[in-house]
C-alpha cells in the first residue's frame, strides 16, 4: 500500500479493536532549517511502540504508523 495509507490502516485497525483513544502521538524537530529532522512516536496505552526519524514530517509518521500496525497485528496473531 502507498506510503501515504499507514496511518490511516492503523487508526481502521484501532477502531475495531477498541478504538483510537489508545493511540498517543509524539512529533517534534531537531536541527538546523536547513537539516531538520523529525521525530515520530507512537504510543499505546502509554507504552511506546514506535519511533522514526525523517527528514519530512510525513514520513517519519508513516514509518512509524507502519511499524506500530505491524506490531499490533503480530500480538493479535499472538492471542494477545
Amino acid at each position: 500500500m502507498s506510503e501515504s495509507h499507514w496511518r490511516m490502516q492503523l487508526n481502521n485497525f484501532l477502531q475495531s479493536n477498541g478504538g483510537t483513544k489508545m493511540l498517543a502521538w509524539e512529533v517534534y524537530s531537531a536541527g538546523p532549517p536547513h537539516a531538520v529532522a523529525w521525530t515520530a512516536i507512537t504510543y499505546i496505552h502509554g507504552a511506546q511502540y514506535a519511533k522514526s526519524v525523517n527528514p519530512r514530517q510525513s514520513t517519519a509518521m508513516e514509518e512509524a504508523a507502519k511499524s506500530t500496525l505491524e506490531q499490533l497485528q503480530a500480538q493479535r496473531r499472538r492471542g494477545y
